[in-house]
């Protein structure tokens, strides 16, 4: 027997990658200093009061220190008094909190929705379970959900239906009234994985939070990360929360000693660092503002976002541009393969770094 024949048929090849690393950049920049606008990190790094923390435990790496994640549970309910310890399932990183939910409710024969264009991981954690995905696209015009077809795609083999919100790749999002129609209109064996990983630099009047449905006992999965606001990136945590009961199951999914101590460390550590976090919210606010008004002087077509990134349309082939801000030292994401044919992200970064992107965005558009 050849060994393929014992291997799942629905586990294929994926093509999915992140962003290219500044060391690729590198050789090819025709300029000293390159900025790294692609993934969505935070500038300002991770907080002082996190770094500390893991170079202190560093001495401690041969031992044990957790028995268990409820220190940091704590922490995190501290930072979150609307969550308990019972509403959370701690994991490294969002993407494998995500996996979490994958695992837990989908196999083959089943269903999931998503809506394009979205995070591209989605769809290999829900084929990895042999699952069907079915895209509902965003609105073309505002990159919201599409509320009503959502749920006429709704059928007896759904069990999922994934929002990201703010969505990533645009960082639009869809409002509390849509949304609460969307979570009130579903069936009781489907439940809404909420991804708000950005939530923090939203800050539009009427931007629907996860745990306001998982009070009211919905079924709704919320999906946090360290990676953004926090800018942990590096070390791979964040979490899911949903009600006691959901949790309960997705927690029994987990293996043992999930998380590493440096990253248990450095999570606990960031949360009491509320300047750090305070400092990135503000920076982003007020550099968003200054991109938008660069932007309209340079004729770019772009989306008000509630991230930490701001999707644009190139005027010129994606291909093209992308290579001409690489060469120029910008590290920016083209959205092709997120469903957004013609569509880049770009990244917050501060003053010095978002002037040397309207410059090269300038620098691309003369040679074109």
């Amino acid at each position: 027997m050849n060994i393929k024949e014992i291997f799942k048929s629905y586990i294929k090849k994926k093509d999915y990658a992140g962003g290219i690393t500044r060391e690729e950049v590198k050789n090819r920049a025709q300029v000293e200093k390159i900025w790294k606008l692609s993934s969505n990190e935070n500038i300002l790094g991770p907080s002082p009061m996190a770094q500390k923390a893991i170079a202190d435990c560093i001495q401690n790496l041969h031992e044990y220190d957790f028995r268990d994640d409820h220190q940091l549970k704590n922490a995190i309910c501290e930072s979150y008094p609307s969550l308990t310890s019972e509403n959370i399932v701690t994991a490294n990183s969002g993407i494998e909190a995500l996996e979490l939910i994958t695992r837990g409710f989908l196999k083959p024969g089943l269903e999931c929705i998503i809506s394009h264009p979205t995070f591209v991981a989605y769809e290999s954690m829900i084929e990895n379970e042999g699952a069907k995905v079915v895209n509902i696209p965003l609105n073309p015009d505002d990159y919201t959900l599409e509320i009503e077809k959502i749920l006429a795609a709704v059928n007896d083999k759904t069990r999922l239906v994934f929002v990201t919100n703010p969505n990533n790749p645009t960082g639009t999002y869809t409002n509390k009234k849509r949304i609460d129609y969307l979570i009130n209109n579903l069936p009781d064996d489907v439940i809404v994985v909420y991804d708000e990983v950005y939530f923090h630099f939203a800050d539009a009047f009427d931007f629907p939070r996860a745990y306001d449905y998982i009070k009211e006992n919905k079924n709704v999965i919320g999906v946090h990360s360290f990676s953004k606001a926090y800018g942990l990136a590096g070390i791979r945590l964040g979490y899911a929360f949903s009600t006691p009961e959901i949790a309960e199951y997705l927690g029994n999914i987990k293996r043992p000693f999930i998380i590493n101590t440096m990253t248990m460390i450095g999570g606990i550590a960031a949360l009491k660092d509320t300047g750090h976090l305070e400092k990135t919210k503000d920076l982003i606010r007020t550099e968003k503002k200054w991109l938008y008004k660069e932007f309209d002087k340079l004729g770019i077509m772009y989306w008000p976002s509630q991230a930490n990134f701001i999707f644009i349309h190139s005027k010129i082939n994606l291909a093209n541009f992308i290579d001409g801000m690489l060469n120029e030292g910008i590290m920016i994401r083209p959205c092709n393969k997120f469903g957004a044919p013609n569509g880049a992200r770009i990244t917050i970064g501060n003053r010095e770094a978002n002037t040397a992107l309207i410059k090269a965005i300038s620098n691309v558009y003369k040679n074109r």
